[in-house]
């Protein structure tokens, strides 16, 4: 079988869908079989080291193929052509549109149902176009592989289908992310974002849907009992971010919270240990990476008690009411006062991280693969 893998769709900063993308992608080699694969991709070069007999790249314009015009006329035209000179079998797309009328079995990947369920978190336009494609996946898709058992619900949820055609494969998280992280690389890191002192964190893209705004005041109300501690807020720009900076001005800490924008990956398991605790309050989560590797670094976590992530933290984190700027407040306090309770979290959160791994989502998606075109081996 020849399969041809989107990785277009992935952004050149990669936090959680291209993190997913990138990790699935280098991991999915591993598997046996006497497949072969084309990975379409910009000019990221961060697949080029998987060149090889059985592993074919073909590059497209990075700054082209973000715009919606050409990115139709890639999907829709030139994927389709791919597929007749390299006789596709099979297109995998990681992030909910594919090309439509491509002679080719098709697998989706659908990250999570916000455009239904959330709109209000998206620009319009955004909306309408993935809204346009998750109709389109239950309809045309061969399978369907949701990253959680919370998305999956949703999605069947809104669209009439058969659940055989759906299969749940779970995030991972990479081996980077452990509880034996370094003093110096943790004080090198920390160095670099002018971080002093103790910290908590949050690791995420700075939009509505993170819930930034409440961590925010429920960081004023426990900031003059640990005026030592500092709020790092970890994240590159997404939309309608600018009431999280109008916020930390109008409640006076400007001096409290640090702003570092985007990090590189080798950057946030060094954030993440360095840290007294991680909060990820967000409002609506389709997996919740951050979760797991905040946990698989030892790493004492807050999270909600919304959609997928009591899923992804099992026991081993502290579940919020995102809504409740109290109820947040009293869980970073009683984490900062309570070392045996800090501690129990330690453990569980790296035993729960341990049920997680890239090569374990490669192996479940490599099988849905198989269960289309069954390798010869396995006649």
């Amino acid at each position: 079988m020849n399969i041809l893998i989107d990785f277009t769709q992935i952004p050149l900063l990669k936090v959680g869908v291209g993190v997913y993308g990138e990790c699935l992608v280098k991991n999915i080699k591993l598997c046996e079989g006497d497949h072969c694969f084309v990975l379409v991709q910009d000019d990221d070069d961060c697949l080029d080291s998987l060149a090889s007999e059985v592993i074919s790249i073909i590059k497209v314009n990075s700054t082209k193929c973000r715009k919606l015009l050409y990115r139709l006329i890639l999907e829709q035209v030139y994927i389709p052509f791919l597929v007749i000179k390299y006789k596709i079998n099979l297109i995998h797309s990681l992030h909910y549109s594919f090309p439509i009328f491509a002679m080719a079995k098709k697998v989706v990947t659908i990250h999570d149902m916000i455009f239904y369920k959330y709109p209000e978190y998206h620009l319009r336009s955004k909306v309408l176009y993935f809204r346009l494609f998750l109709f389109l996946t239950s309809i045309f898709a061969d399978k369907i592989i949701c990253v959680s058992k919370s998305t999956k619900l949703d999605f069947v949820s809104q669209f009439d289908i058969s659940d055989d055609l759906i299969s749940v494969v779970e995030l991972g998280v990479g081996q980077s992310f452990n509880p034996n992280i370094s003093n110096l690389q943790i004080m090198q890191v920390k160095h670099k974002y002018g971080i002093l002192g103790d910290y908590i964190l949050f690791i995420g893209t700075l939009e509505p849907r993170k819930n930034i705004n409440n961590l925010i005041l429920a960081f004023s109300k426990i900031s003059y009992e640990f005026s030592k501690l500092s709020l790092v807020v970890v994240g590159k720009k997404g939309w309608h971010y600018e009431s999280i900076f109008n916020l930390v001005k109008e409640l006076n800490l400007t001096n409290k919270v640090i702003f570092t924008g985007f990090v590189l990956e080798n950057e946030k398991p060094p954030l993440l240990a360095g840290s007294r605790l991680f909060v990820y309050p967000s409002l609506y989560e389709g997996f919740g990476i951050p979760i797991l590797e905040s946990m698989a670094c030892g790493t004492p976590t807050i999270t909600s008690n919304l959609s997928s992530m009591p899923e992804v933290a099992g026991d081993a984190a502290v579940l919020i009411n995102p809504h409740n700027t109290d109820e947040i407040a009293l869980a970073i306090r009683k984490l900062l006062s309570n070392a045996d309770f800090c501690k129990e979290l330690r453990i569980k959160g790296v035993l729960q991280a341990s049920k997680f791994s890239w090569e374990l989502t490669a192996k479940k998606t490599y099988n849905i693969y198989q269960t289309i075109f069954p390798s010869k081996a396995n006649l």
